[in-house]
């Protein structure tokens, strides 16, 4: 750095002073002279000049002399100068010198670092307020944003009242940095400041004191954790002392105060619940005994502690050891599963009472289908005695196909766990001892436990409801034979036929196929009855039925009786052409019965006019108006003479 002005301004006035003294001796000088030539006489104006001569040239020696000690004071002082700036330049803070009129007087390197974003604005000579307004400015003060008017008058104050020693640091944040600013006035005025990045000090500070306050929280958090826990919670310390208990304890033990029992032992609260009567209920009778136990078996099992205090409730108490030797006791309050467990027992005593004399055969089997008990009822469903089934495989019973199929089902369990064995009832074919077949229902359900897969299965005898339910079947068939079919010719009567018509005709509307429908009379059948009797008329029909049903002869095909001598045959997906081929086939094999009928008007046999209509289904239309157009072409094949078939015309040509 160069010098500073107060040193350039005493250098400047020694000079100056020096050359105003050499021009007052030369200006005497020069009147002395003056006067000599004028008043005296030569040879003493000689001596006179010449002394004088001596004079200037010894003031002149000395002004040469004082120059150079001059040269060599200013040299030493830019010298030390240097080392002070080196000093200043070596410093690890921030330095600077104002003057007493807050003008920047000398400032280090460190300082420059520090106040970087100000560029060419930090020279000596500049203004402390600028430099701050600049900052300000810029927005590096982070703790005047918003109110930097205010703050920059509280820092002149401040700096203003800045006393002769150094004050407490002010603590000042720039930017994004931290730093203690010690100030401190001396007696020319000069204010020296030292500026001290504490950044890591205040960063590590403030984590310091978030960690402190998480650890607060934390503390407080697990203490109001604690207390809500639904288990009662104790800590002792290594020598067995009371450091925690929850309110859940104080609230199952009423008798101890807990707030003022911290630091007391164990076995102190121990004694102060037999003092108050409040030990569990298996020490009534031997309280002494029970709390020397109690101590000597404290922290040196892993097993729970199970006891019931005097009010009922059932605690389970566990306790565990730190690695600080710490003692945490956890109490669970069992009650429920007590209770429960109690129920449970008497539960499975009536269960088994139920087992015993349940009227089904009850089995348990494991996961390789050997029989592990079984009810006094099996041996009356399959003849076998208990111990004769136990350790069996349960396909002992069972009859083929369903014997090798449960071993593959059960080896396929073990391999791969495909859920449960059946889930539903289910019924096969089971085998008693003496051969005899049975129909039997199985329901199997699994239970799991830690050693492997339970199954029970319940069995109950379906033999004798198989044998009705397979008469009542039977008799089913016949009846809903009997309500579909006509009696006399066993073809479908005419409620079939109407069924079966409106199901084909919506199937035709949906997929858009053909349906075509023959409704057949026998011609003159009237006077065939008359001439013959009745029952050559029925044997005559019956033969039409056999012509009829041999000529549609497809599954999907329907031969119907209609009424009387009328019949129709119902052709799902058959054209007009198709149901042609039907019509004519069924006249030639009645021809080919070859009926007599002598009084027929047009032949020597029985004959058949038919009426046809075929056509795809449409919607507007109904099944009754399309048997309706098939009658109306029936009436007009009996005007034209009968023995023939005419096709509806509302449905297609003749």
């Amino acid at each position: 750095m160069a010098a500073t002005p107060w040193q350039g301004k005493t250098i400047v006035a020694v000079n100056v002073w020096l050359a105003a003294a050499v021009a007052a001796l030369l200006m005497t000088a020069a009147l002395t002279l003056w006067e000599l030539l004028q008043t005296t006489p030569p040879w003493a104006q000689a001596l006179q000049l010449l002394g004088l001569l001596l004079s200037l040239c010894a003031l002149l020696g000395l002004t040469r002399q004082q120059a150079r000690q001059l040269e060599l004071a200013k040299s030493e002082k830019l010298l030390l100068h240097q080392r002070v700036l080196e000093a200043v330049n070596a410093m690890p803070a921030g330095f600077d010198l104002w003057d007493s009129e807050d003008r920047l007087v000398l400032h280090n390197q460190v300082l420059e670092q520090q106040f970087a974003a100000l560029g060419p604005l930090l020279q000596d000579g500049a203004r402390f307020e600028d430099l701050v307004r600049e900052s300000l400015k810029l927005g590096l003060v982070k703790e005047a944003m918003g109110r930097e008017q205010a703050w920059l008058d509280e820092r002149l104050r401040g700096r203003k009242a800045a006393g002769a020693s150094a004050n407490q640091p002010i603590l000042h944040r720039y930017g994004e940095r931290w730093t203690h600013v010690y100030q401190t006035r001396v007696p020319s005025g000069d204010l020296v400041s030292v500026r001290m990045d504490v950044t890591d000090l205040i960063e590590t500070q403030q984590e310091l004191a978030r960690v402190q306050a998480v650890a607060l929280q934390n503390q407080r958090l697990l203490e109001q954790a604690i207390d809500a826990m639904p288990a009662g919670i104790e800590i002792f310390d290594a020598q067995d002392r009371l450091v925690k208990a929850n309110r859940r304890m104080q609230a199952w033990q009423p008798h101890q105060d807990y707030a003022q029992a911290q630091g007391q032992s164990f076995e102190a609260l121990l004694r102060a619940s037999l003092a108050h009567g409040a030990l569990p209920a298996e020490a009534i009778g031997r309280e002494d005994e029970w709390v020397a136990q109690r101590l000597a078996s404290r922290g040196q099992t892993h097993e729970p502690l199970l006891n019931q205090l005097p009010n009922g409730l059932w605690l389970q108490t566990y306790e565990t050891r730190t690695p600080e030797g710490y003692l945490l006791a956890v109490h669970q309050d069992v009650s429920d599963l007590v209770a429960k467990e109690q129920q449970l027992k008497a539960s499975q005593t009536e269960l088994e009472a139920i087992i015993r004399t349940a009227a089904v055969a009850i089995f348990t089997i494991d996961a390789q289908g050997q029989i592990l008990s079984c009810n006094p009822a099996s041996e009356r469903l399959f003849g076998y005695a208990p111990s004769e089934l136990v350790g069996q495989n349960i396909n002992l019973l069972m009859d083929e196909p369903e014997r090798s199929h449960h071993d593959h089902y059960l080896r396929r369990y073990a391999e791969r766990g495909m859920g449960t064995l059946r889930g539903r009832p289910t019924e096969f074919h089971a085998l008693h001892k003496s051969g005899r077949s049975l129909t039997v229902q199985v329901a199997v359900s699994e239970v799991r436990k830690p050693d492997g897969p339970l199954f029970v299965g319940v069995i109950s005898d379906l033999t004798e409801r198989k044998q009705f339910e397979t008469e009542l079947q039977h008799a089913n068939e016949r009846l809903l034979r009997l309500s579909t079919t006509d009696a006399l010719t066993e073809l479908a009567n005419r409620r079939l036929l109407m069924q079966k018509l409106e199901e084909e005709w919506r199937r035709g509307l949906r997929t858009g196929t053909p349906l075509s429908l023959l409704l057949v009379d026998v011609d003159h059948f009237k006077l065939f009855n008359d001439h013959y009797g009745h029952q050559a008329g029925d044997e005559a029909l019956i033969k039409v039925a056999q012509a009829l049903s041999t000529s549609a002869n497809r599954p999907a095909d329907l031969v119907a009786r209609y009424g009387g001598e009328e019949f129709v045959l119902l052709l799902a997906q058959t054209d007009v052409e198709g149901a042609m081929a039907v019509a004519e086939r069924c006249r030639e094999e009645l021809r080919s019965a070859a009926i007599e009928h002598v009084l027929s008007s047009h032949s020597e046999y029985l004959t058949l006019s038919i009426g046809m209509s075929s056509a795809v289904p449409v919607r507007g239309g109904s099944a009754s108006q399309w048997l309706a157009q098939a009658d109306l072409a029936l009436y007009q094949a009996k005007a034209q003479g009968r023995d023939r078939v005419v096709l509806a015309q509302l449905f297609g040509p003749v």
